[in-house]
């Protein structure tokens, strides 16, 4: 009966590392969306003269969770009559409990919505570029660190497990 105790221990805080190399794993990923969803936004913009209510509309529904709600409550706070900025801000605050992005991240995410609606397409253009660039290279450096400390969490988790146990031995 002993065993299965610590055998359960060692389980437990082995999922306890994996679920945090999981939320390691997913910043790059969410990072590389958002890179996505600037193109989209980009190209709604510049190219295609949309209106920013409808080009969030357009981007909810080709991106994925986290971004798609983002964009999504994009749309109704802008439809609601907030301006751009005090939309994009909004929508950081009520994002940032749910995606696995870091302070660094959110800084350069926060500085697009600087740019939004408040100047013309030639300008907006230029800024979502120099984002995309930003998240860019952010997006190389988290890739390589993330399968690094990813592994490092999930064996630590389960050796934390061992020595717990070795501990109460």
């Amino acid at each position: 009966m002993l065993v299965i105790g610590y055998l359960v221990l060692i389980i437990g805080f082995g999922c306890l590392g994996l679920l945090k190399a999981g939320q390691i794993k997913k910043r790059p990923r969410e990072i590389r969306e958002m890179i996505n969803a600037l193109a989209l936004l980009d190209t709604e913009i510049y190219w295609g003269a949309t209106p920013l209510p409808a080009a969030f509309a357009v981007i909810k529904d080709r991106t994925d969770s986290p971004w798609k709600e983002f964009f999504g409550n994009l749309e109704e706070e802008i439809n609601q009559g907030e301006n751009a900025l005090q939309a994009w801000e909004t929508c950081i605050m009520r994002l940032r409990k749910k995606a696995c992005l870091i302070e660094e991240d959110w800084r350069i995410i926060k500085g697009i919505g600087k740019s939004l609606g408040r100047s013309d397409r030639n300008e907006q253009h230029k800024h979502l570029e120099l984002a995309q660039k930003h998240l860019a290279a952010l997006y190389e450096k988290t890739k390589n660190q993330a399968d690094l400390k990813a592994k490092m969490w999930s064996y630590l988790g389960f050796l934390g497990g061992m020595a717990v146990v070795i501990f109460m031995i």
